[in-house]
């Protein structure tokens, strides 16, 4: 299994200093986040290189309300700002050499369809067109993507942060709707602990449809710090194939992930996390591949 960490729960930490520390902690790669703007393509390949890990996705970054990068915002002006936003998220991605753009449909955490209303035959009608609208943009995005050799990868994100795709199987008919070979899904253990009854089962049905995965345990701490049964998870994506990445994504008990990534006092915790969360991860990998007595 390959095994990466997600260079946004460490802040505005120097991009030097999150490499140096996933070398040092036995890690095969990073995720970095979305903002083309904020890196250095050149010095993100130089970084690799010195530092042997490779850049394995881009994290697509939807922060509500940055209109922007809204897939599923009713104003074409937005959303063709969203689908610019994403094929530049691409042209990052393969500038470094990474293979995945992860994408959240609609902007997080956007609970409500734009027009909201609570009557229960108007909700219904919201939310569908802007499903409509999601697909559409992401066909655009995903036709650029076919063409760089970049995969987008779908990420159901639970109810408390968004309203569209926020399960599995709901990832699911959302790409036979778009229809790419460009574009699978991406899971995150934290999501599945609110939306999934069965991860491992949620693991089987995603299959080969499975780009890649955020790993937290169920409160968002390190692995082992929570209730997930990450023995079947690690079973599950045996049993489909997958081999990574798996990336990390822990982060310190404040309400606010956003927050918490740019805490400087919590530094030391998100290293600690890193690395415990990797050692129990392949501690876990080892005793699955012991034969059973």
């Amino acid at each position: 299994m390959r095994y990466a960490v997600s260079n946004w729960i460490y802040g505005d930490e120097p991009l030097e200093r999150t490499f140096s520390q996933l070398r040092r902690f036995g890690y095969d790669g990073v995720e970095i986040k979305g903002e083309p703007d904020y890196y250095d393509p050149v010095e993100v390949r130089r970084l690799s290189r010195e530092y042997g890990i490779p850049v394995t996705s881009i994290a697509g970054w939807v922060p509500w309300p940055t209109e922007s990068r809204d897939l599923a915002h009713p104003d074409p002006l937005v959303r063709e700002r969203a689908v610019v936003y994403f094929s530049r998220c691409v042209d990052f991605a393969f500038a470094v050499g990474a293979e995945i753009v992860i994408v959240v449909p609609a902007a997080v955490p956007r609970l409500v369809p734009m027009g909201f209303s609570d009557d229960p035959e108007v909700w219904p009608q919201l939310v569908e067109a802007e499903w409509r609208l999601a697909v559409e943009s992401v066909q655009r995005a995903a036709d650029y993507a076919r063409r760089r050799r970049v995969t987008l990868a779908i990420e159901p994100v639970n109810r408390f942060e968004t309203f569209l795709v926020t399960t599995a199987a709901q990832a699911l008919q959302f790409l036979d709707q778009v229809g790419s070979a460009a574009v699978k899904i991406h899971l995150d253990t934290f999501h599945m602990n609110i939306e999934e009854a069965d991860p491992a089962g949620t693991i089987r049905l995603v299959g080969s449809r499975l780009a890649s995965m955020h790993v937290s345990d169920s409160n968002r701490l390190a692995v082992g710090e929570g209730h997930t049964d990450f023995r079947a998870l690690l079973r599950a994506l045996g049993e489909v194939g997958f081999g990574g990445p798996l990336v990390l994504e822990p982060l310190p008990p404040v309400p606010n992930a956003f927050v918490a990534a740019r805490l400087q006092r919590l530094a030391d915790l998100r290293d600690t996390y890193a690395e415990v969360s990797l050692q129990r991860l392949k501690e876990l990998e080892r005793s699955l591949r012991q034969p059973v007595s």
